[in-house]
Formats: C-alpha cells, structure tokens, sequence
C-alpha cells in the first residue's frame, strides 16, 4: 500500500508539465479514430505511431502511447455495435448484442454503455495495476539469470498457444522472429552474425521497422486485395448517455468482467480478445438475463467491453515487472520502452520509479479522456465508418514510411520496413499469425543472453536450470504451455470415443 502510494507520489511531478495531459489526449483521439475505423487493429495504431515518440522525453511518449492504447481497445466498440464489423478484434463479442440494439434503433444506448464499462473496467485494472505490478517487481528483483531464462522461455512457449488455428503454424513464425533476432553482434563475445557485410545490421535488426512492416504494411496490403466495402453508417445516435440507475444496475456485470478481464490480461499472450469472450460466457452463467443475451441488452454490451479494456492495465503487469508482453499490443509498446533506453523488467521499478509512477498515471488519465471523449464524440466517431479506403490507405501508408525513417533518419529502416511488410502479407495470406514473429523478435536475444550468462557462471553446468527452485517452476510452467493442450485434446478425443 505504502509503496504503490510513494510510487504515484514521485510520478505527481511530471504531471505539472501540461503537455503530458496534451499527449495523453491526443494519444486517446486519435487511438478512437483508429479502433473505430475496421481492420486497424490496436497493435496496428501502436506499432505505427511509436517511431512518432522518437525523441520526446520518455514520460510524455508513453502517454501518448499508452492514451493510443486505451483509445483503440474502446475504439473497437464503435464499428461492431454500428455495423456489426469489430474495429478491434478484442470486440468481437461487443457485436453480440451491441449489433441487435442498434437494430433496434438503439445505437446510441449502446455506445454509451460501451463506454462507461469501458471506462469503468479500464479504472479497476489502473488499481490492479498499481498494486500487484509494484509486488511482483519486488520478488522478481531476486532474480538471477537462471529465472530469466525460466521466465523467457514461458514467453516464447506461449507462441504454441496464441496462433489461432495452427500451432504449428505458430511456432513457424516465431522460429522466423528467432532467426531475425540472431542478425547483429553476439551478444558475448561480439562476433558478427548474418551482417552479409551489411555495417546497419551490425546492431541487429531494428524492432520497430519490423514491427511497422508486419502490423501496419501488411495490414494495408490486406486491405487493398480486400474488395469489401464498407457499410454507410446513416442512424442518429441519441441516448448516449445513460442514466445513473442503469449504470448501477450494470455494476454486478461490470465489475464481474473487470476481474475477469485483469487476470486474463495478465496471463501472457492472452490479452483482450479472449478476455471478451470469456466475460460474455461467464454473463450467460450468472446473468439474471441471460436467456435474453444475443437480442440486445446492455449486460451483453457491458461485459465484453468491461473485460478487453481491463485486460490493457492486467496485460502491463507482465511487460513492465518481468520483461514478457501480455499481448501483442504490450509487445509492440516494449519497443516503445527500447526506444528510450529502457528496459522493461524488475529493474525498472529501481532505477526509474518516477517514469514507473507517470505510467500509472497516465493510464489512469487516459481512461478518463477516453470515457469523455466516448461520450462526447460518439456521433462524431459513427461517421469515421464511412471513411473512402481511397483516403485511409495512401494516409497510413506515409505514416509508416516517415515513422520507420524518422528512428534513425535512415534508408536502411525503409527497407526493412518494406521487407517486413511483404513477408507479413505473405504470412497473413497463407494462414501465419505475425504475432509470434514479433515475440520472437524481442524475446530470443533476451534467452539467449541470459542462458549463456548462466552457463559461463556454472561452467557449462546445465543442471542450474533445474536446481534452482523459481527457475525449474518456470521451465515446468512452459513445459506445461507446450505440451498440455496437445495432451488434453488426446484426452477429449479418447472420452468421445468411449
């Protein structure tokens, strides 16, 4: 308790500069804008702008990203509801019943409740967030780099099992992010590896050229093979603003999807998508309503979106105390961190506890221009549906042209950019997820530092892997990852058979 109150005391300072508040509701517009417009996912929105933070103090660029963040997680709500499109894919369970009460010609009912849960659900995982991110920071610090081998190796199994569709098909692109991790110096003894003489690759590849290339490029190329056009938006929208009986009445619901929610967010790899749906599954167990859910009413629209935007604060936990994203949005916002100079982990919470406490705060400020601007604009934002593909594509794609070469105003970066683009059309085309190759990319290097630290320490003595309490937890944990769901669908499949 006292220390997450001295944490958000030594962040209080910053906020005397009116520009964070400035960057923080930028970040919140234009994350909505985004998360409103369907296809641009809220990876997508963080990994283009983030080469736009190069530069600015590291305490006012990640209010901006982390307003970005809050901003498209909600943003989503927008198009499902109105078009039964989600914006994000952490919305699709908000068009269950957000979709029937616009149907209904009740639109603007919906988005209101959308955005109170949201933001209400957003506040519960700020608390959350203050609390446990500072503890488990505290027992992390007695880590050695045995335990970060353990903890690594947890996120990198856990690409077996974000890969929706084909695990193998997972790991395939999470082998190919290991590969491009390996590009550079070693990272021990300085040999140069897979440079082809090239002086830019000497150290490594650029995360955030790759991360643009693979988010961003690819999803536009997507866009453009993509002949779909999207629905005119023509309801008024009226009723935004629920009324206070009607809020207390969604509390049970609310709160219930915010814990949901944070305990998803925080499990790596998770993050909001499942995080919905679960909340909406567990609203058809407890609800009084539940055989009325699907037809359009609010607890179906305040569950899910209760749950995706508390999973944003649940999903920082693991990035910012143990160094492993909670979801693709925080792997990309880990760039964020390496583009300032810091490294998220335990060491953090020692060396930079101001910054820390700005991240607290500036998530907590974000919810609430988020849920002012939800409901202030939500006529406004109905009406960015409709915007010409003609218009959008041309404007993201200079976005991420001018973002990878503003990093370090190299051509270098342009090519990687335009590479990284290509291989992930191609990967998205044939069935790939991206997001492992984006793991892969920032989680390898850190493996294999740490295990090779450890082995020069042991003398070559593998078994410090597994004498080590902590460390043989976690090499059992992403033994499990790997391997229990294999087992437990033999298992189904056996029971079906009998």
């Amino acid at each position: 308790m006292e220390l997450s109150f001295d944490l958000y005391l030594e962040g209080l300072r910053f906020f005397a500069n009116p520009l964070m508040f400035a960057y923080s509701l930028f970040g919140v517009f234009v994350g909505i804008v985004f998360g409103a417009l369907p296809g641009l996912t809220a990876t997508m929105t963080i990994a283009v702008f983030i080469p736009f933070t190069f530069g600015v103090p590291a305490v006012q660029s990640f209010a901006f990203l982390l307003g970005l963040y809050s901003g498209a997680v909600y943003g989503g709500s927008v198009s499902a509801i109105l078009i039964n499109i989600p914006g994000t894919p952490s919305a699709i369970a908000t068009g269950f019943d957000g979709y029937p009460m616009c149907q209904q010609g009740r639109a603007g009912e919906a988005i209101g409740i959308s955005t109170i849960a949201s933001g209400l659900g957003g506040l519960f995982s700020v608390i959350v967030l203050a609390f446990a991110a500072p503890f488990i920071a505290s027992i992390a610090l007695k880590f050695s780099a045995e335990e970060y081998v353990g903890i690594t190796f947890i996120g990198l199994s856990i690409i077996a099992i974000i890969s929706p569709g084909s695990t193998v098909k997972g790991l395939m692109a999470g082998t190919l992010g290991l590969i491009i991790g390996i590009a550079g110096l070693d990272p021990i003894g300085s040999y140069p590896r897979m440079v082809f003489n090239t002086p830019e690759l000497y150290d490594g590849v650029s995360t955030i050229p790759v991360m643009i290339g693979m988010y961003g490029l690819s999803e536009m190329l997507i866009q453009i093979s993509d002949e779909k056009h999207i629905v005119v938006v023509s309801q008024k929208l009226k009723n935004v603003l629920p009324s206070l009986k009607k809020v207390i009445g969604l509390v049970p619901t609310i709160l219930r999807s915010s814990v949901i929610g944070v305990i998803i967010g925080a499990v790596p790899a998770a993050g909001g998508s499942i995080a919905s749906l679960v909340a909406y599954g567990q609203e058809k167990r407890f609800s009084k309503k539940k055989k009325l859910l699907g037809t359009g009413i609010a607890e179906g629209v305040a569950a899910p979106e209760a749950a995706n935007n508390a999973s944003t604060g649940g999903a920082l936990i693991p990035m910012m105390t143990l160094g492993i994203p909670g979801d693709p949005m925080t792997a990309v916002l880990m760039g964020g961190l390496i583009i300032q100079g810091l490294r998220p982990g335990p060491m953090l919470f020692r060396e930079q506890m101001p910054f820390v406490s700005s991240i607290f705060i500036s998530l907590l400020i974000s919810v609430i221009f988020m849920t002012i601007l939800g409901l202030v604009g939500a006529r406004w934002f109905s009406r960015l549906i409709s915007t010409p593909k003609r218009f959008l594509i041309p404007a993201i794609l200079l976005f991420c042209l001018i973002g990878s070469y503003a990093i370090s105003n190299s051509m270098f970066d342009i090519g990687v950019l335009i590479v990284a683009g290509i291989v992930g059309f191609a990967l998205r085309k044939a069935g790939f997820p991206v997001a492992p190759v984006i793991l892969g990319l920032i989680l390898g290097p850190m493996f294999e530092s740490n295990m090779r630290r450890s082995l020069m320490l042991s003398q070559g003595d593998w078994s410090t892997f597994f004498t080590r309490p902590i460390s043989l937890a976690f090499l059992l944990i992403a033994l499990f990852v790997l391997v229990g769901p294999p087992l437990f669908g033999l298992f189904r499949r056996g029971e079906r058979r009998d």
